[in-house]
């Protein structure tokens, strides 16, 4: 493990902090390189004229930001969740989430930051976009990566990350910020088939014509895959291959590209430092050009670093120790050890325990030679101590974080076939629920069927019924027939019979008479309210000043009332109303495009007066939000700009 390897890993207990070469502005904040802004994006989320699908394409091209305006963020991401959910889009939710996830680390919301990324992993498994999987991924292993044993698990996450944005055209900002943790995963990976593996992905990602940087990136982690392989075989060929990728990094920054990132001088400063540590271990090495390395590492100014000053000691004592220059390596050697110290001690628990013990032993190890050279066999017997004191803590660690794996995918296995016993049982109880809803719908429909043909067979017999009534009425009125002809032959012979006969005819006369005056006096009354009703209007139309004012005065006086009734206490809102002009409302109705409701007219009043949003939407009962989608329309109505002031104009008018 190289001492690049040792000192990047330290950064993945930073990784709340921005990416190093992407700084932000204060204001105005914006979220891609397009110009898009956070006020921007909140404007467009918050009109409704806008589809939905059109917003959530909109977010997916955000970069994650961590600036001071962190309500506005928070409020605009919490708007379009909820458009999300009500649109059922598991792809926005999750993007979204995890968007919210990132936010609350980098503003280090440990509790908030944790709650998302559990929201997110609810929903993973029914999204398919590259882009937000891909975010998810990259957010996880940025979890999991800060907890104990999790280095490991952490890095799969963001290869697989890798592999979603690698699905992705014009994704080369997000797969740099991922790749660059990745080549801290190469630096301390001691298992170069998973290295290989890495360094595979990224030479397919060279393809799509992404930026320098990726090739940047690639070099770093192909010198640290060589150097392993020097380490392990003391192949001096392998060692100058680390060399050549190390050179070649600088030569990409030395071009000073313009779609090259900024803030890469600390990646530079450990190439110069790398450079001058694996030259000082050629068989043959070039002191001359060992200093000047060591040289351009001191040129970037980091004299306040303690573990960089600590390097640099540590390279010097390196090179002393090749040229036999033993005192001067034992003195910078003490000044190295002296400066790691101050940088474990102020990095507290930060600092990861097996880099801890990875620089502590290769100090020891060096400090050990350079005494043993001076024949100072006592003292380099406590540093040989040390070393291999070091060396069991380290391979403590190291077993452990084995066992934890082990253990971890032990009970990954039984998650997965716990996963597998349910799938199986979920298809027999989703069988055995088809089997009884088809015999539970054989047998409605057996019932259905029935209880269809018992309804023909009632009809049946109600139809024979129905004809024996009919049968047994025409008889019944065939005698009734008979027994009037008899009657009417009695009648005939009796005059009295007649006469009365005929009384009863005129009495029948006389009623039908007044019936119809009746209804004769009823549309009299019907047509006298409608002439009433025309003169009415005909006064009207002749004096419409008058109406309209007594109109615009009920609709003041009405809202006096309402005020008296909701806010008694605010007696200075009624007086304002009361010195009113009536002609007011009129002259709004001009102003306003359309037709400008009773209700329209009393917002327009209350903004008139003063009255607070909050009052406004208290005393209507209706949401704040509300009141701002009213205002919103009635500026629309009246041709004002988002500049303009509803209020002034108002009053203006």
């Amino acid at each position: 493990m190289n001492l690049l390897g040792k000192l990047m890993i330290t950064c993945l207990f930073f990784l709340s902090a921005p990416f190093p070469y992407a700084q932000e502005e204060a204001k105005p904040l914006f979220l891609n390189e397009s110009g898009l802004t956070i006020d921007s994006l909140a404007n467009v989320i918050d009109n409704e004229d806008i589809p939905y699908r059109e917003k959530i394409a909109l977010v997916y091209e955000c970069s994650y930001k961590r600036d001071t305006l962190r309500e506005k963020q928070i409020a605009t991401l919490d708007r379009i969740l909820q458009e999300s959910k009500r649109e059922k889009d598991v792809n926005g939710i999750l993007f979204i989430y995890v968007y919210k996830a990132d936010l609350y680390h980098a503003w280090e919301k440990s509790g908030l930051f944790k709650t998302y990324v559990d929201s997110a992993e609810t929903v993973m498994e029914d999204a398919t976009n590259p882009l937000s999987l891909a975010r998810y991924h990259f957010t996880k292993g940025t979890e999991v990566i800060n907890s104990p044993y999790g280095r490991k698990k952490g890095y799969n996450e963001f290869e697989k990350a890798i592999d979603y944005f690698n699905l992705i055209q014009n994704e080369t900002r997000s797969i740099e910020t991922t790749l660059y943790n990745i080549t801290i995963y190469a630096a301390n990976q001691p298992d170069t088939t998973s290295s290989k593996r890495i360094i595979e992905k990224v030479e397919n990602i060279l393809g799509k014509n992404c930026s320098p940087f990726i090739e940047f990136l690639l070099y770093s982690m192909k010198s640290d895959l060589y150097y392993e392989r020097f380490d392990a075989s003391r192949n001096e060929a392998m060692l100058d291959s680390a060399i050549h990728f190390e050179q070649e990094r600088i030569n990409i920054y030395n071009r000073e590209l313009p779609n090259l990132p900024e803030g890469l001088d600390y990646d530079i400063l450990q190439s110069y430092l790398l450079l001058a540590e694996y030259n000082s271990q050629r068989s043959h090495p070039d002191r001359n050009l060992i200093y000047t390395y060591i040289e351009n590492a001191e040129s970037f100014g980091y004299e306040d670093d303690y573990y960089i000053s600590s390097r640099i000691g540590y390279v010097k004592a390196l090179v002393y120790y090749g040229q036999k220059r033993y005192a001067e390596a034992e003195n910078s050697m003490l000044e190295a050890e002296k400066l790691l110290d101050m940088e474990i001690s102020q990095q507290e628990n930060m600092y990861p325990e097996e880099s801890y013990y990875s620089d502590k032993m290769s100090y020891a190890d060096l400090h050990c030679k350079i005494l043993t050279a001076q024949g100072k066999y006592r003292e380099a017997l406590a540093f040989n101590e040390l070393k291999n004191d070091l060396k069991i803590k380290l391979r403590n660690v190291e077993s452990r974080e084995i066992e934890f794996l082990y253990n971890t995918e032990a009970e990954d296995r039984k998650i997965a076939q716990l996963k597998d016993i349910n799938r199986q049982q979920l298809q027999s109880n989703i069988m055995l629920i088809t089997v009884i809803a088809l015999v539970i719908l054989l047998i409605f429909l057996l019932r259905s069927w029935l209880k269809v043909m018992n309804k023909n067979f009632n009809n049946h017999c109600e139809l024979i019924s129905a004809e024996k009534r009919e049968a047994e009425i025409k008889l019944k009125i065939n005698e009734e027939r008979a027994m009037k002809s008899l009657l009417e032959r009695y009648e005939v012979l009796s005059d009295s019979r007649i006469k009365e006969i005929e009384l009863e005819g005129k009495n029948r006369e006389m009623e039908q008479l007044r019936l119809e005056k009746e209804a004769l006096d009823e549309e009299i009354k019907v047509f006298s309210q409608k002439i009433s009703q025309i003169e009415q209007k005909s006064e009207t139309a002749e004096h419409p000043e008058d109406s309209v004012t007594g109109n615009n005065k009920l609709i003041i006086g009405d809202l006096i009332k309402f005020l008296n009734k909701k806010l008694p206490q605010n007696s200075e809102y009624q007086e304002a109303l009361q010195a009113l002009n009536p002609d007011y409302i009129t002259t709004l109705k001009n102003a306003y495009k359309g037709n400008l409701s009773v209700p329209y007219i009393k917002y327009c009043l209350c903004f008139v007066i003063g009255m607070k949003i909050s009052e406004i939407a208290e005393h209507y009962e209706i949401e704040p939000a509300s009141v701002h989608v009213l205002r919103y329309r009635l500026k629309a109505r009246f041709s004002l700009t988002n500049n303009d002031n509803l209020d002034d104009f108002l009053r203006n008018l």
